[in-house]
């Protein structure tokens, strides 16, 4: 990797996590100033849920939108989960205006229940980075987790409130994975996948006890697991 751009990357983290709350451009900047051009940003939606699917977004912004940003960009973009469902479809509409590429590749809950979800997010972006047409010199990715996809890897913590293309990447993960569980709640009634979207609410998990799981929710995932094994409560009090 070219010059010391972790280290500076780094050393941005010791200033501390809380501090990142508005995600702008900066650590893009820093890595075009390294000669970096095509830059992705990656994320995820749904590694927690106890149903559905994993989604993985990758978006990558010109350099002209990185050093000029739209107002319209800098304002509307966010980390996903501090918008409302209309504002993420907003934003969404706005990424795929300014964007070189933004799109999310799903994984099956089988696929995860068959490997695990780390290998899971390793998969959708393998998948993602052979349908781009634009392919990445370099990834900044969400969280604290590194994968071997023969492009340069940086993690960022926090990195959805800290970087657009990341916070864009989270955006388009999450309504990609919001439509299917829409969807879902319509085919498997009576779990409540169109409020909860998969995740393991007090309401979702009682549902599981009263009417049984459903043909997508994740076996491998407690409290299913310990449900299909016989072992233990089925919940911890």
């Amino acid at each position: 990797m070219k010059s010391d751009i972790l280290k500076k990357i780094q050393e941005a983290d010791l200033q501390g996590s809380a501090s990142f709350s508005i995600p702008d451009f900066h650590l893009e900047s820093l890595l075009l100033q390294e000669g970096y051009t095509l830059i992705a940003g990656v994320d995820e939606a749904g590694r927690g849920a106890l149903a559905g699917p994993l989604s993985v977004g990758l978006t990558i912004y010109d350099p002209s939108v990185i050093k000029n940003p739209p107002e319209a960009v800098s304002e509307q973009i966010r980390d996903s989960k501090k918008l409302t469902h209309p504002k993420r479809l907003a934003a969404r509409e706005l990424i795929h205006d300014q964007s070189l590429y933004s799109h999310a590749a799903l994984v099956s809950h089988r696929i995860i229940d068959r490997s695990n979800i780390v290998k899971a997010i390793g998969t959708a972006l393998e998948k993602l980075i052979a349908q781009s047409p634009v392919i990445p010199e370099i990834i900044l990715m969400d969280g604290t987790i590194s994968f071997d996809v023969g492009i340069p890897m940086i993690t960022v913590k926090k990195g959805d409130n800290r970087s657009l293309s990341i916070a864009s990447a989270s955006i388009e993960a999450k309504v990609t994975r919001d439509k299917i569980l829409d969807t879902f709640d319509a085919l498997h009634p009576g779990y409540g996948f169109k409020k909860n979207k998969g995740y393991g609410t007090q309401e979702h998990r009682d549902a599981i006890v009263t009417i049984g799981h459903s043909p997508i929710h994740r076996r491998t995932y407690e409290p299913l697991k310990s449900i299909l094994s016989g072992q233990g409560e089925l919940f911890d009090p």
